[in-house]
């Protein structure tokens, strides 16, 4: 089926956005080396009656690349994000890279944010990204998205 075009999305950060990260500003390893995932405050409240618009996660995860975890644990982990949301993601894409691969993929570069876009006939112009960091905005501009808002003000945290 053909993705109907200029469905406006939401893409959002993982870590320090949607999911607490540890003391090293990384996602968080369990007793198990597993990634656990902690929701940050009023990240549930905030987007489960947006439900039905198009709900996409783009993360940096370098972690990959340097062996702190996999690729399958972070599919795991966002899966398990998912679950805690109640199934609303659309889907989302990982950047496995460190900044010395110059990947398309890698915020800041917008490789993810069009990657989706394409697949799901998004209108980014009218679309809008959440992140916790500058390299979020720059990846929204990057990307074509028409506004970007910071997780604080998007999720209320004081």
């Amino acid at each position: 089926m053909e993705p109907d075009a200029g469905n406006i999305a939401l893409f959002c950060d993982l870590a320090g956005t949607l999911a607490a990260m540890d003391e090293s500003r990384q996602l968080p390893i369990d007793a198990r080396g597993n990634i656990a995932i902690r929701l940050l405050p009023n990240v549930r409240e905030t987007l489960l009656p947006i439900r039905d618009h198009l709900i996409f996660v783009v993360t940096n995860q370098a972690g990959v690349k340097r062996g702190r975890f996999s690729l399958a644990q972070v599919e795991a982990a966002i899966a398990d994000l998912d679950r805690q949301l109640d199934g609303i993601l659309t889907g989302w894409m990982i950047c496995p890279h460190d900044d010395a691969d110059r990947c398309a993929c890698r915020k800041p570069k917008g490789g993810m944010i069009a990657e989706l876009a394409a697949t799901h006939g998004v209108d980014l112009a009218g679309s809008t990204m959440v992140g916790d960091q500058e390299i979020d905005a720059m990846a929204a501009t990057a990307g074509g998205v028409g506004r970007f808002v910071y997780a604080a003000e998007f999720f209320g945290w004081k």
